[in-house]
């Protein structure tokens, strides 16, 4: 599965209500930044059957940009994403490594060597 994550800097919550309100969407996910609960760390939202990804990236991690992206790639295992990870680590950056987080038994995040930034996770 290939999904679009795109990052909103402050605007996530304002943006969901706006999707939810333009296309139907229907939330499943949101995840609130506890350091700071007005962000949103994660959410899944459903656009006409789609998945689609956001948040406000309020984690200052240094790499995410106004107008940033990031293609996330969900697979059936972590086998699989350990796999496919291997071969484009090389020559990458990597933002998180491999590990568990909130929302994900196993999630990577790295900027390959084309400079496409991508999240694997399980």
């Amino acid at each position: 599965m290939l999904s679009t994550h795109i990052y909103l800097n402050g605007q996530c919550k304002e943006s969901i209500e706006a999707y939810v309100k333009a296309f139907k969407a229907t939330v499943q996910t949101v995840v609130l930044n506890p350091a700071q609960e007005e962000l949103v760390l994660h959410a899944e939202i459903l656009i006409h059957g789609q998945l689609l990804y956001l948040n406000d990236f309020g984690d200052g991690d240094g790499f995410s940009k106004s107008g940033g992206y990031q293609l996330v790639i969900r697979f059936d295992s972590e086998e699989e994403l350990k796999e496919a990870y291997a071969v484009l680590s090389a020559g990458s950056t990597t933002i998180s490594p491999p590990q568990a987080t909130e929302y994900s038994v196993c999630q990577v995040r790295f900027v390959d060597r084309f400079d496409v930034r991508w999240a694997f996770w399980v």
